[in-house]
């Protein structure tokens, strides 16, 4: 199995190895860290929907869909990529989907440990500090290979994923933003600024190597040849195009957005006879935590009320149900 030690590459780079290596059906980790910022979206995701693309264009910030799951994010230096593709008939492929996480998700929880940060593996496929994100994760299949990739998060800049979220309004980007300032974490936070600093990215990707050998076995250092380069150019041709990138998906009526495993920021609004029906909640574990409705005659503090503590689908149907009329 190769191990390749990219070190600082291009923000194109930093997503189109993985890819490349997965067409060319070669197995391997690949640890490196983009020179620039940029945002990433998922694969079943539309940047237009995602991400305020007015505002990327205004700061330089590029956009790149990528072929493996998981939400939109904010992506620069101070995260340290790592990137595993197996071939589909790897013995580990064959795990059920929770045990291939929580296996690959080990070595991350063991370099955390191993700098004296308390991570957890959080269901399913989170690594959190007690209840803070601490990394984000995403699977995919791409050719003959099965690819799981995330990072090791040295600092997260909450301000610029809040900017580059498309919200319906300020207050919806400002809550968000303060839920991830709350709800997330990284080596800096943990561990304070002087003491993350002191940390080379050498010495992390060293860890990174060391406990990802102990689940995919040895760990062969290979440089990036030729046949991958070129594979890399082929991928990019594609994947950096703008047919590629903003291919447009189903539309969502509603806005839901991830803050860490199980808590979701949401925003519903909805025309009913009598005037726009809108509504603002948080939901953990698929339950309301706060809500705020606001119906055509203005606020509605005691109907809101009622919904706290319920399931996300019991307010979502009580929600059709007053634009209907019914309610």
């Amino acid at each position: 199995m190769h191990l390749y030690r990219l070190g600082r590459v291009s923000w194109q780079d930093s997503q189109l190895a993985y890819h490349a290596l997965a067409r060319l059906g070669r197995q391997g980790l690949i640890l490196c860290s983009p020179g620039e910022p940029y945002v990433s979206v998922g694969y079943f995701q539309d940047p237009a929907q995602e991400l305020d693309l007015e505002h990327c264009r205004r700061q330089g910030l590029p956009v790149f869909r990528r072929e493996v799951g998981g939400g939109a994010v904010y992506l620069d230096r101070h995260q340290l990529f790592w990137q595993v593709v197996l071939r589909r008939d790897h013995p580990l492929v064959s795990l059920n989907r929770e045990a291939f996480y929580r296996r690959f998700l080990a070595p991350v929880v063991g370099v955390y440990r191993a700098l004296g940060v308390g991570a957890g593996v959080a269901p399913i496929n989170d690594v959190a500090v007690e209840r803070r994100r601490i990394a984000g994760t995403g699977a995919g299949e791409i050719g003959d290979c099965v690819v799981f990739v995330g990072n090791l998060m040295r600092h997260f800049d909450c301000t610029a994923m809040a900017q580059a979220l498309r919200a319906p309004d300020s207050e919806f980007r400002r809550s968000y933003q303060q839920y991830m300032e709350r709800e997330l974490t990284s080596l800096r936070h943990e561990l304070g600024a002087q003491r993350e600093a002191a940390l080379s990215n050498d010495e992390l990707c060293g860890l990174l190597a060391r406990e990802f050998a102990s689940v995919m076995g040895p760990l062969e250092p290979h440089d990036m040849d030729d046949e991958l380069r070129r594979a890399m150019e082929r991928v990019g041709r594609r994947m950096l195009s703008p047919a590629w990138t903003y291919q447009p998906r189903r539309t969502r009526p509603h806005r839901k957005v991830k803050v860490r495993a199980g808590l979701y920021l949401h925003h519903w609004l909805q025309e009913s006879p009598q005037g726009p029906v809108e509504a603002r909640f948080t939901s953990l574990d698929g339950k309301v935590l706060e809500v705020s409705l606001r119906g055509p005659g203005g606020e509605l503090p005691r109907e809101a009320s009622e919904y706290i503590g319920g399931s996300v689908g019991a307010l979502t149907k009580a929600l059709s149900a007053m634009t209907q009329g019914l309610d």
